[in-house]
């Protein structure tokens, strides 16, 4: 299958490769455990606690990104199931997530977040007398960032409780995706296009590429007047007109799932090779 436009994503590194590119993380986990260390000679425990489960936390995020394969991984025929029973697809793979680590980061980010809640109940009821701007603040910084953390510790535990790898799949009647947001699919003749774009206003993933792939769902044509179409459809984009693929979770090549959603799309021909060796060979460039 002949790419149809340019590379709209460039390659991104990971293993080894990626060490030059991590060493900003590396000098924030390295700070925050200096500022543990300082805070536990200090005597001022609750601090402590919090900087070093926000350095631990850091470290795992770097551990993570290291156990990434080092090459992109090349679509596969897999099995999925769908809300009409398990049907054969072509998989193009998102990163996976083990129930150890998601325990970790859910701990580090509980852990985080009661020493932000403890630090604000001292500042609050210990020092009432006294202004302690600052130190709110501070702790009301790290109740945020616990947060963070403990929302992607749920997500990862989301894409380990799930019962296949996570990835897009693409059947002969429908596109699936299994990840952080759970499962989603959409049939082949509802679609209504798909785009790689990026959250209004906001450019996540910099230059390296769009932050999404999009697949929109044709308009339901239900006799309402235009007004209360268009009210409808914006009540619904979010959740039930589209799917989207976060890019940032695939392994897989995102120009190759791209091209390969748009092909399908247009050539619904093509879609009974779905989950058999053609649509590899066809995805590599042999058709």
């Amino acid at each position: 299958m002949a790419d149809p436009r340019p590379a709209l994503w460039l390659p991104r590194h990971r293993g080894r490769k990626l060490a030059h590119h991590l060493v900003p993380a590396f000098v924030v986990a390295a700070f925050l455990l200096a500022l543990a260390v300082a805070a536990f000679l200090l005597d001022h425990l609750l601090i402590a606690v919090s900087m070093l489960a926000l350095a631990a936390a850091a470290t795992v995020s770097i551990l993570r990104e290291f156990r990434r394969h080092g090459s992109v991984p090349a679509p596969e025929s897999a099995s999925v199931v769908t809300s009409s029973g398990r049907r054969a697809a072509t998989r193009f793979a998102m990163a996976g997530a083990t129930a150890a680590g998601s325990a970790v980061t859910v701990g580090l980010g509980v852990v985080t977040m009661v020493a932000a809640l403890a630090l604000e109940a001292r500042y609050l009821l210990l020092h009432g007398d006294q202004p302690r701007l600052l130190q709110l603040l501070g702790s009301a910084v790290l109740l945020v960032v616990g947060f963070g953390i403990l929302r992607e510790g749920l997500r990862l535990a989301r894409v380990a409780a799930t019962d296949h790898p996570p990835g897009v799949y693409l059947t002969r009647s429908r596109i699936v995706v299994s990840g952080p947001d759970g499962m989603n699919e959409v049939y082949w003749k509802d679609v209504e296009s798909v785009a790689a774009e990026n959250p209004r206003g906001r450019v996540p993933l910099g230059d390296r590429g769009p932050a999404y792939i999009t697949v929109r769902r044709r308009s339901e044509g239900d006799g309402l007047d235009s007004r209360r179409a268009a009210r409808r459809d914006f009540l619904r984009e979010r959740r039930h007109k589209r799917v989207v693929v976060p890019v940032q979770y695939l392994t897989a090549d995102p120009n190759l799932l791209l091209n390969a959603v748009e092909h399908y799309l247009t050539h619904p021909e093509d879609r009974p090779e779905l989950g058999t060796p053609e649509a590899l060979r066809r995805l590599a460039g042999h058709d």
